[in-house]
């Protein structure tokens, strides 16, 4: 089954397995475009890596952006919330909260989990990470691309759409990257707000529109 994704981006739906890399400068609203791709499907499970926002803030940016899409279908790795040390955390049956981005190693369990259910039960699952560039901060670009290399082939596994997030990669960052997924849309802001494009993913004769 594909996954649609009506109105948000110029082409109308992804095959089963489909990889995307978001890239773009900050403020350009790259998460807001990632809670649209993975908040379209309404009888599809969603699964949100999180670095930079507590898992509160993203259900709630996720109800509000989604309307009457259940955000009781979204599991929330948080990478973030412990790390500040805020309050208490308290985990949940579609919530887990991580030491830091620094533990690849928990993440990596976490998530193969969370794809393992998946897989076993069938059900179509759209995956998002936001940001790959708060894992660059913490390690070398290799070892994040053997991670993002192991979750696109458990996305392709697992017949998801994936969408992973980076904020202004350098040109190296991004022909490693692109070689794990299947296209790219691109960000930018100008004096009349923030446009997208897409290279690859049969979208690319659309050039730069607004978002």
């Amino acid at each position: 089954m594909a996954y649609s994704t009506p109105g948000v981006v110029p082409v109308d739906e992804f095959p089963p397995g489909t990889s995307i890399l978001v890239a773009g400068p900050p403020l350009t609203r790259k998460r807001d475009l990632m809670i649209d791709l993975l908040g379209n499907g309404d009888d599809e499970g969603a699964v949100m890596v999180t670095t930079k926002m507590g898992a509160g803030k993203l259900l709630e940016l996720f109800r509000e952006r989604n309307g009457e899409h259940p955000a009781d279908r979204l599991n929330v790795v948080d990478c973030v919330t412990k790390e500040r040390g805020i309050g208490q955390v308290r985990e949940t049956e579609t919530t887990s909260y991580l030491s830091s981005s620094r533990d690849l190693t928990g993440l990596s369990i976490e998530l193969s989990g969370l794809f393992q259910d998946y897989h076993a039960s069938g059900d179509p699952m759209r995956f998002g990470v936001h940001s790959l560039s708060t894992f660059l901060m913490y390690h070398n670009l290799q070892r994040v691309y053997r991670m993002v290399h192991v979750l696109s082939g458990q996305i392709e596994s697992a017949g998801a759409l994936g969408v992973f997030v980076v904020d202004y990669p350098t040109d190296r960052e991004l022909n490693m990257l692109s070689q794990l997924i299947d296209g790219v849309i691109e960000t930018r802001e100008t004096d009349d707000g923030c446009e997208l494009r897409l290279r690859g993913l049969g979208g690319r004769g659309a050039g730069w529109q607004p978002y």
